[in-house]
């Protein structure tokens, strides 16, 4: 692997796929040739859906996702105003997978167990046999992924979503043919893969695995954000009143909540970014594996099947770009957006080549707005309607690193409380 100075950002990111090819690193990155991750290798149909489909649909589909995180705490949160202990790594798990899943699959299916347990699982046992093969070299990997049992569960999770999913495709396909396909079943992701896959994508098992691999992406990436939010906020409780009061404003300005609300929050966006920094979800980014050899204007030689990337967390921190990287200022980019002709910038979602944590350049994260939307609307419902604090005599639950990814502490531990009279959720 050839980690890269962020000197090379712009010139890396003008390279064609066919030089230095983003998707290929990922599979690599998820040893997807052992995972079955190597589908997205034979399709970007995700990629487009996520781009022309579900980007441009975010204003329509926020109201669902408002009402799935209603209906999920409901169930899956403490209702006592009484302090009570959770795990919010796997609280915010099952929040995160029954909203990725209204927006994914719809109604009803979106609510069933199986469906959720697919989503969840296969996320978590793909991570797990990442991080266990990556400890041994690769001449290896062919026996362990054999052996190794999260490889198993993997695979049957793949079979699992296809034998729950491949007959509710075929039942849209029918229904689209005939037009009759209901509008709420129609504005969910794979209706659209449906609609939109070219006949070498549109067998219905390929279907199937493909909506569990954008869940992969969606539920990792929400989830882990969104833990290291709670805990921050936790550990920073003077943001608390600033942020609550910023929605307050919003709720009074606005006429129902609506994903221009969201905009808004510009404090609650520049505490996840801040939040980011502090955890990013891997050291390294800006993948890319070389189709070619290539030599930089650097002189630096790339030969073809090289394994480029570039120090995230070591960029993000340095001085010269991050003033005081080691204080945690949870309005370090809301006050930055206050500068002349910056209030467009410094966001959770827009990429600079100084933040590497969503990539940069066009192949940028496609599904980052789908992200922040998705962990905006489940903290405006925790942070107006619950406390959080720390339990007594600790602090922050530290993270976990194996190797360049950074994970919240599945075991930590806050203490939760239902604010009663005071809830003030705006939906």
């Amino acid at each position: 692997m050839v980690v890269l100075p962020v000197s090379m950002v712009e010139e890396i990111g003008a390279l064609p796929i066919t030089t230095a090819n983003p998707t290929v690193a990922h599979a690599h990155n998820l040893l997807g040739s052992y995972t079955k991750m190597d589908l997205i290798l034979r399709s970007n149909l995700h990629f487009r859906m996520i781009q022309t489909k579900l980007t441009p649909m975010l204003g329509s589909l926020t109201g669902p996702m408002q009402e799935e995180v209603k209906f999920a705490l409901e169930g899956h949160f403490p209702t006592s105003e009484a302090w009570t202990t959770i795990k919010p790594y796997h609280t915010i798990l099952e929040l995160v997978a029954r909203t990725s899943a209204r927006v994914f699959v719809g109604l009803p299916l979106c609510r069933t167990e199986q469906w959720l347990e697919i989503s969840c699982q296969f996320t978590e046992q793909i991570f797990v046999s990442v991080c266990f093969m990556r400890l041994f070299p690769t001449w290896v990997h062919p026996l362990l992924a054999k052996t190794l049992p999260s490889i198993w569960r993997g695979h049957g999770y793949i079979r699992q979503a296809q034998k729950l999913l491949v007959p509710e495709i075929l039942r849209r396909k029918e229904l689209m043919a005939s037009q009759k396909l209901e509008k709420g079943t129609m504005d969910t992701l794979l209706s659209w893969m449906i609609e939109c896959a070219d006949e070498s994508e549109s067998d219905p098992d390929h279907l199937a695995h493909l909506e569990i691999v954008i869940s992969l992406a969606a539920i990792h990436t929400s989830q882990m954000n969104a833990v290291h939010v709670l805990y921050d906020l936790a550990a920073h409780p003077e943001y608390l009143d600033e942020i609550r009061g910023e929605i307050r404003e919003v709720t009074r300005e606005s006429s129902g909540w609506q994903k221009t609300s969201y905009a808004k929050l510009r404090k609650l966006d520049s505490f996840m970014k801040e939040s980011q920094r502090f955890n990013p979800p891997s050291m390294l980014s800006y993948h890319r594996v070389m189709q070619e050899n290539h030599v930089l204007s650097d002189g630096t030689a790339l030969p073809r099947g090289s394994h480029i990337c570039m120090p995230v967390n070591a960029i993000q921190n340095d001085p010269q770009i991050t003033p005081e990287p080691d204080v945690f200022d949870g309005l370090r980019y809301y006050k930055y957006r206050q500068r002349q002709g910056e209030g467009h910038l410094h966001q959770f979602a827009t990429t600079e080549k100084n933040l590497l944590n969503f990539g940069y350049g066009k192949y940028a994260c496609p599904g980052r707005f789908f992200a922040s939307l998705e962990i905006k609307v489940i903290l405006v419902r925790l942070i107006m309607n619950y406390d959080f604090k720390l339990t007594p005599h600790q602090g922050r639950p530290a993270n976990l690193k194996a190797h360049e990814f950074l994970f919240p502490n599945p075991d930590g531990e806050l203490l939760v409380r239902t604010r009663g009279l005071n809830a003030e959720s705006p939906f």
